[in-house]
Order: C-alpha cells, then sequence, then structure tokens
C-alpha cells in the first residue's frame, strides 16, 4: 500500500503542480549549494581529525587540538564577521567562503602526499575552515530566496 498520491489522481491541484518550489531556478540553485557546503562542512569535521590519527599517529590530546581550535573563530570574530558580511553582497560572500574552506581542506591531502602534513597545518586548517564556514552561515538565511507566491512553500515541505 503506497502512500504517495497517484499521479494521475484527478484530486490532484493544476496549478499547485505548477506552483512547485523545484520549478523555481534560484530555490534550486540556493538548495544545491547548501548541500555542497554541508556536505563539504560534515566531511571537514571527520577528515580533520582523521588525518592526524592515521597520518601523524596522534595522542587523544593532539586529535583534541584541531577541534578546540576549530571552535575559536566563533567565538573571537562572530560579531566582526556579521558587520562586514553584511556590508558585502550576500551570495559573493557564501561562494568565496566556501571556496577558501575547500581550499584549505583540499591543502591537506597535498600536504600528507609532500610529507609536510602536521599539528600546526590541521590546526591552521581547522580555523580556515570555521573562520569561513561563519563568514558563509551570517549570509545563509539572509540568501534564502523569496518563496513564489501560491501554494508552493506547502509542496516544497511535503
Amino acid at each position: 500500500m503506497s502512500t504517495l498520491p497517484d499521479s494521475g489522481s484527478s484530486s490532484q491541484d493544476p496549478t499547485a503542480a505548477a506552483s512547485s518550489l523545484w520549478r523555481h531556478r534560484a530555490f534550486r540553485l540556493y538548495l544545491a549549494g547548501e548541500a555542497a557546503s554541508v556536505t563539504g562542512s560534515s566531511l571537514s569535521v571527520v577528515v580533520i581529525p582523521l588525518l592526524a590519527v592515521v597520518e601523524l599517529e596522534a595522542s587523544t590530546c593532539q586529535v583534541a587540538l584541531p577541534a578546540v581550535v576549530g571552535q575559536s573563530p566563533p567565538l573571537l570574530f562572530a560579531l566582526h564577521a556579521g558587520v562586514i558580511a553584511e556590508r558585502r553582497p550576500k551570495r559573493p560572500v557564501m561562494i568565496c567562503g566556501d571556496l577558501v574552506s575547500a581550499a584549505a581542506v583540499l591543502s591537506l591531502p597535498l600536504g600528507a602526499a609532500f610529507g609536510v602534513l602536521g599539528m600546526g597545518r590541521l590546526m591552521a586548517v581547522a580555523a580556515v575552515n570555521a573562520t569561513a564556514g561563519m563568514m558563509h552561515a551570517v549570509r545563509t538565511l539572509r540568501a534564502m530566496p523569496a518563496p513564489p507566491r501560491g501554494g508552493a512553500v506547502a509542496g516544497g515541505r511535503s
């Protein structure tokens, strides 16, 4: 027994299908960008401690150091980041934050490949990643495209 409505059902409202959020390019671009950003941020949370353990054979305290350093930029720079981000256009701030974060995280496998990976680099990447992610997060909610008129928001939630 399927809980999904039959696509050929005459009870569906044709205007709801036409105004679906998936038909709006701005919403699709925003959703794709946020999905890529969240995926990258989630991977870096796993990759940094994993590299510390596997490549550097770090102790428990050494594995915790990049996590602590990664938590400090929001405490230190949140107010300044908000002011800076609010004075700049939304989209470039978000894209720049993601690109800086991606470049920092990509420096880790390159550092491991060339034998220059160390705890200092891991902590620097954690700090840069947290700062860039914070700049992105400041603008995320304000960058959400305006919902189209009609029942598209309700259709997008289901």
